[in-house]
């Protein structure tokens, strides 16, 4: 079995400019330091991202009281169905003598 390699023959292309990179990473390679409106963007994403964690909290705790109390629920639905009379837990303060 013959082998025939096909290669293809070196670019005789040259580019007439350097490559630069996009504009989007030029900006951030060109001024490290920074200026006041990068310092207030990223002020303000950083605010974003701490309403965005603060609001995922929330919802988390939510979501956990949420699913607590429809347990509390089907339980309670559960034992009225079997016909128990004292499905309910009640919280009674007692009076020290």
């Amino acid at each position: 079995m013959t082998v025939i390699p096909f290669r293809r023959p070196p670019s005789r292309r040259h580019f007439t400019r350097p490559v630069e990179p996009p504009a989007a990473l030029a900006g951030s390679a060109a001024a490290p330091n920074g200026s006041s409106a990068d310092a207030a963007e990223d002020r303000r994403r950083m605010q974003q991202n701490f309403a965005v964690l603060a609001l995922v909290v929330v919802l988390l705790m939510l979501g956990t009281w949420m699913i607590d109390r429809l347990i509390a629920y089907s339980r309670a639905m559960a034992c009225i169905e079997s016909g128990h009379r004292s499905c309910m837990k009640l919280k009674v303060d007692q009076v020290p003598r």
